[in-house]
């Protein structure tokens, strides 16, 4: 039982195909609750030459055009709440939105026990191994998360919960990285490599 088609993905782009992708069965043991279960269907993308802007364009196209083709039309309603799939969908960054919504500006803090402070004063509890990316992180899932309902694309993910991304050519604390939220719940995860 795989986790993810990824490797396979990428040999093919490595061995001179410029897109492809997989749609099928994965599964992963990191428990279960009403947001993650441990086997799930997945579309996972490769493009060469493309970035995280792209993807996005790409994700938004791929949902709007699919529920015109099944539903015939953006509109959907989701436990009573009406949600419009129609582009364009907006886009923050997580530093913006976590400001919107915590009122707390994480833009220029540099300093760890100046994150642990913001994050103290909004209650939000962080690990003695959190730097300020995994703090500002916190403060994310604690206070803007849920509220994501309409379709939003969340970019600027710091460094250090985001690996395997590109650093930001004019911030390089952060990644060409972004997630899409529906409902509350993270639809996809994307960057640029």
């Amino acid at each position: 039982m795989r986790i993810a088609p990824e490797l396979y993905l990428k040999r093919l782009i490595v061995g001179g195909m410029d897109r492809v992708y997989e749609l099928g069965r994965v599964f992963r043991n990191e428990g279960i609750d009403n947001r993650h279960n441990p086997e799930f269907t997945s579309v996972e993308i490769y493009q060469a030459f493309a970035d995280y802007r792209d993807m996005m364009d790409l994700t938004e196209e791929v949902v709007v055009k699919t529920a015109m083709k099944v539903l015939g039309t953006t509109k959907i309603t989701y436990e009573g709440v009406e949600i419009e799939l129609a582009s364009p969908w907006k886009r923050m960054s997580m530093i913006d939105v976590v400001k919107e919504y915590s009122g707390k500006d994480f833009t220029n803090v540099t300093d760890l026990e100046e994150a642990r402070a913001m994050a103290k004063e909004l209650n939000v509890p962080v690990e003695p191994s959190f730097g300020i990316g995994k703090i500002i992180n916190a403060c994310f899932e604690e206070y803007v998360e849920d509220k994501l309902i309409q379709p939003t694309f969340i970019t600027g993910h710091p460094k250090e919960i985001s690996p395997l991304a590109k650093s930001n050519p004019d911030n390089p604390e952060i990644t060409d990285r972004f997630e899409a939220y529906i409902y509350g719940r993270e639809i996809c995860n994307g960057f640029t490599r």
